[in-house]
């Protein structure tokens, strides 16, 4: 038997090439934590303290809001030797099954419809590859794919009536989104909002202790120019900070009011709402729902069509202090 010797919290544990079992299904995992992301239960074992370390910096801040049963991770890691570190990962589904596969010693798969996945990873990825790649994607499928439906959007709220900010990459969402956070807002997420399902309120989850920006948002917001950027395992740069540091209201949840689809115009114009077409609101939001089997994803359109019930509306604007103007009017009321 070859032995490779891991150390975690002081003790040394055995990833071991074992003929009696080739699948290590006995490798032990007994670092085990409960985390809340979006509010909602996972419980990761595993025998890597930095697995427990990136997971604690990422959902540490989230209560629980969910007594729903908690999903299950489990992620081995072995140790790299001399190998180099793996590249971005592929992602593929299939029905209820998820697999994110860099090469033959980095990979997961999780079953989405009993909520488990596991991960064998080794030592040599860094901790920002172990959240982008695999830690994050995982655990929120996880997470949706039973309870919630995931939507590309921002979302703020005013005196706690939420307003969902959809739209195109690069329509500004969470740039609005902080903006009206500056103004007063309740920030609520800058980039993923969650429908929770089986509710009739149109309650909304967010993500609202990190925001990222694209470099070029120093350019709007001087108070980003003391984080530094950083590079993202697919090679852009971001600034990633978290909200609460600079004052700002936040909250994990709302319900929301109206949904709000932004257009910007590089030409200076008079930002104005008007009505937006619920069909093509639709065909834009179920453009996410792309994982899951069919009763998964079944329930998660029902979530989309009744949320637009809500009034929906496009928001045609220039700067970003028109837009959180005519925002602020459709929250209080007024055309």
């Amino acid at each position: 038997m070859i032995q490779t010797p891991l150390t975690v919290r002081g003790v040394e544990l055995v990833a071991a090439a074992n003929p009696s079992d080739p699948l290590q299904l006995a490798t032990p995992l007994p670092l085990q934590a409960d985390y809340f992301p979006m509010g909602y239960p996972v419980r990761i074992a595993t025998n890597s303290e930095r697995v427990h370390a990136t997971a604690e910096r990422i959902w540490s801040g989230y209560p629980r809001l969910s007594g729903e049963r908690a999903v299950h991770l489990n992620i081995s890691v072995a140790a790299a030797g001399r190998a180099p570190a793996p590249a971005p990962p592929s992602y593929r589904g299939r029905d209820h099954l998820f697999t994110v596969v860099a090469d033959r010693d980095n990979f997961a798969t999780a079953d989405l419809r009993t909520g488990t996945g596991f991960a064998c990873l080794t030592d040599n990825v860094s901790s920002d590859y172990l959240r982008y790649q695999f830690l994050e994607p995982l655990v929120y499928l996880l997470i949706a794919a039973r309870y919630l439906t995931l939507t590309h959007s921002a979302c703020v709220a005013l005196r706690g009536r939420g307003v969902l900010l959809c739209g195109d990459s690069g329509a500004g969402k969470t740039c609005l989104a902080f903006a009206c956070a500056r103004k007063g807002w309740t920030f609520i997420s800058g980039d993923a909002t969650a429908i929770v399902r089986g509710r009739d309120d149109c309650r909304l989850v967010g993500r609202p202790f990190e925001i990222r920006f694209r470099e070029t948002a120093r350019r709007l917001f001087p108070e980003l120019e003391q984080y530094p950027r950083a590079i993202r395992p697919n090679g852009k740069y971001d600034i990633e900070i978290d909200p609460r540091d600079l004052q700002l209201k936040c909250a994990l949840e709302a319900t929301a009011s109206q949904i709000v689809f932004l257009e910007r115009s590089h030409a200076p114009i008079l930002a104005v709402a008007e009505a937006f077409p619920s069909n093509e609101a639709l065909r834009h939001l179920e453009q996410g729902i792309c994982f899951g089997d069919e009763s998964s994803r079944n329930e998660q359109l029902r979530s989309l069509v009744a949320l637009l019930a809500l009034p929906t509306l496009r928001l045609r604007y220039h700067d970003l202090d028109s837009a959180e103007l005519v925002l602020r009017s459709l929250v209080n009321g007024r055309p």
